[in-house]
């Protein structure tokens, strides 16, 4: 059985790793250039940077991205994609208190944290995250690399675009979509269509009347 390892153990990287402990996953190592070989994160050792796993092959390590967006959001899909394009595979995660759908579906590498609901037809992208009680109703979409901060609500048949960011407590109305690349402002209501790389900030104003 491949060894996990998390790469990166910042904020959200500690997150995912009590998930996958909460989870009953044994998590071999911590990969972190930016913390010293040796060091124990959550009882997890740090093995070293990435010239560690430059030493690994591809099927003896599956991995799990902890990369947060405290440097924006091109770090952790560059990671992402880096990794994968040499063969390694990222390990979706769901935190056992997440309530998700049988007929949800969870693509490689995505993550649902504690608290999180994904409703019957959900699917979820390849490294996308739905965080802490986010909650994703009936047939919404999150393509690849979509991020919904804690407590995002998507109301029923949402499509939030690749890599677009979902701020803390938005909620996103019924059969909207959000584009490609576009970021919602946390705690706004979205009523219609977001474009590609567009910032949504507030609630429009009411239409008629």
């Amino acid at each position: 059985m491949p060894d996990i390892v998390l790469m990166a153990a910042g904020g959200h990287g500690r997150v995912v790793l009590e998930a996958l402990q909460s989870a009953g996953a044994r998590v071999a190592g911590i990969v972190d250039p930016g913390l010293p070989a040796g060091a124990l994160v959550l009882g997890v050792p740090v093995l070293g940077g990435d010239e560690w796993l430059d030493r690994c092959a591809s099927a003896n390590v599956r991995l799990v991205n902890g990369v947060g967006l405290g440097s924006g959001r091109a770090p952790r899909q560059r990671l992402f994609e880096a990794w994968t394009s040499r063969g390694f595979e990222f390990v979706s995660v769901r935190h056992p208190s997440a309530v998700v759908s049988p007929s949800a579906s969870l693509d490689l590498g995505s993550q649902v944290m504690a608290g999180a609901v994904v409703q019957g037809g959900g699917r979820i992208g390849r490294n996308a995250v739905v965080n802490t009680r986010a909650s994703v109703d009936h047939d919404c979409i999150l393509h690849d690399h979509a991020f919904l901060a804690p407590g995002v609500v998507l109301c029923g048949e949402v499509s939030i675009g690749e890599g677009a960011l979902i701020g803390a407590g938005a909620v996103v109305l019924p059969r909207v979509t959000v584009g490609k690349g576009a970021t919602v402002a946390a705690g706004a209501i979205v009523r219609s269509d977001v474009a590609e790389s567009a910032l949504w900030k507030h609630e429009p104003a009411p239409q008629g009347g």
